[in-house]
């Protein structure tokens, strides 16, 4: 059923206006695509790395040195179009995989950190000639958070071409190039895609050692 937007009557399917107030009845796509309007361009993270046209730095890393004056030495990132490493010092990349070539994306090195904080120590009623605790001392509540750091590896055609070492939430990361990818084949077509996996035999992947083995 359709409303009117003056009146909010209702009307009848098939009526091209309202029978009350004359108003042209309004029909509504449910399934249109409207996206949401910025008022101004998302702020682009500082960084070095030299960006193609139409480019984008979805996810950043860098790694430093110094404890005083920090300086930057190297940044990892994945774009729109590629996963790379960029030396900062020399102004190169030194590696790189580009989405079109659809590397196989996997974790390793699965590690979980604990960040707890204690809760100090504290002097029991005991300690002070009162009934309590039969502890003089003891810990107080703690509370922390469980992450999950992994490599992160980019095959193609079997060898590992970068790996992006001790992420945090790997996991995450991985789903993110995936994401690119399953976005690249839309773009492709199924017959280019069908074509590319059949230059790429499906091979084994032994976690441990990194290498892997045709079928």
């Amino acid at each position: 059923m359709v409303f009117c937007s003056n009146c909010g009557s209702p009307i009848p399917p098939g009526q091209t206006e309202c029978t009350k107030c004359r108003t042209p009845a309004q029909t509504v796509n449910v399934n249109a695509l409207v996206p949401e309007e910025h008022a101004e361009e998302l702020p682009q993270l500082t960084s070095t790395i030299p960006l193609a046209q139409g480019e984008r730095i979805l996810w950043h890393r860098d790694s430093t040195h110094g404890l005083i004056r920090k300086e930057i030495t190297l940044e990892e990132a994945v774009t729109n179009m590629r996963c790379l490493r960029y030396d900062v010092p020399s102004k190169r990349i030194v590696a790189q995989v580009g989405i079109e070539t659809l590397p196989e994306v996997i974790i390793m090195n699965i590690h979980r950190v604990n960040d707890s904080i204690g809760g100090g120590i504290f002097l029991t009623p005991r300690m002070l000639g009162l009934p309590g605790l039969p502890l003089g001392l003891y810990g107080g509540p703690r509370r922390g958070n469980l992450k999950i750091f992994g490599d992160v590896s980019l095959l193609v055609s079997g060898n590992i071409v970068m790996t992006f070492e001790n992420i945090k939430d790997p996991q995450g990361l991985r789903q993110l190039i995936q994401a690119l990818k399953r976005a690249h084949l839309g773009s492709m077509g199924g017959r280019q895609w069908a074509a590319q996996r059949t230059e790429r035999p499906f091979q084994r992947f032994d976690r441990q050692t990194g290498e892997r083995y045709p079928t």
